[in-house]
């Protein structure tokens, strides 16, 4: 079976605090389908984010990406998650192509990007899914370079969702000398403001 019904051993207060009594004790494994079906429904998350679908239907998405999210930061617990790079690879895309469709340009007046619904939403939980599968791994912070996505996360650095952007960013560079020296790069051609490389830790 693709999905285990059985749980094993009892669910950790952790667990419980974040996800309730009932989803506390859901395996690793549902997680996982959960993540394979993201995947599969990529193009659908896409349009519900740049408004080419009705953001109606967005509610049970936001929530799969928002388990997800706070399930990548277990990183005992569901460590076959935060470890999956073609997870944190399909994440990135997705995000990547949403900001192609519609961007978010370094440039932009900050009222001019506000949330609208479920459409801002979509991008925030995909940025605390990539913040949390870069904390400390190498590799997966090398993966979201080599994919453009320390631009599109800065990209995202404005009101509405500037906490997690600037979380990621910090997951991002920690530790990572071609990943801060991107954001130096940007800084000097005026991409980065100075307050913005001050939170994010790069002066």
């Amino acid at each position: 079976a693709v999905v285990s019904t059985q749980s094993t051993g009892s669910p950790s207060p952790m667990k419980k605090e974040l996800f309730g009594e009932i989803e506390s004790a859901v395996p690793v494994t549902t997680f996982l389908f959960l993540a394979k079906t993201m995947a599969h429904n990529r193009q659908h998350i896409i349009d519900m984010a740049t408004g080419k679908e009705g953001v109606e239907g967005s509610a049970v998405t936001v929530r799969i990406l928002h388990l997800l999210a706070n399930v990548t930061g277990l990183f005992e617990q569901y460590d076959r998650i935060a470890a999956n790079t073609p997870f944190l690879e399909c994440a990135m895309k997705i995000l990547n192509e949403i900001n192609s469709v519609e961007p978010i340009k370094f440039d932009r007046e900050k009222y001019e990007a506000g949330p609208e619904g479920g459409k801002f939403a979509i991008r925030k939980e995909l940025i605390r899914i990539i913040s949390n599968m870069c904390c400390k791994r190498r590799n997966h912070q090398d993966k979201v370079r080599h994919l453009g996505g320390i631009q599109t996360i800065l990209s995202h650095c404005n009101p509405y969702i500037m906490e997690w952007s600037i979380f990621a960013l910090r997951m991002l560079l920690e530790g990572n000398e071609e990943n801060q020296e991107i954001v130096k790069g940007l800084k000097a051609l005026g991409k980065v403001s100075e307050l913005d490389a001050r939170k994010i830790g790069v002066l």
